[in-house]
């Protein structure tokens, strides 16, 4: 089961997400969402939306993330 370690907005904290699949880009940035319980200002329907416009309409900045012990990935 991967493991995700995912920064974002410059917090101290990852928000960590376990799951039993690996997550696509645009999957990982609808976990920051959920997570900080905002609504898509753009659309409803966020599958229209490429994962940096997803990351814009929504205010977050600077998003990293860690698959199990790899490299940290930035997504853009």
């Amino acid at each position: 089961m991967p493991l995700y370690q995912i920064w974002y907005n410059d917090a101290d904290q990852p928000l960590v997400v376990n799951t039993p699949y690996r997550l696509r880009d645009i999957e990982i940035a609808g976990e920051i969402i959920r997570n900080e319980q905002r609504q898509n200002r753009q659309s409803a329907d966020p599958s229209g939306l490429t994962v940096r416009e997803l990351l814009r309409v929504n205010g977050l900045r600077n998003v990293r993330y860690t698959l199990d012990e790899s490299e940290p990935v930035e997504l853009r």
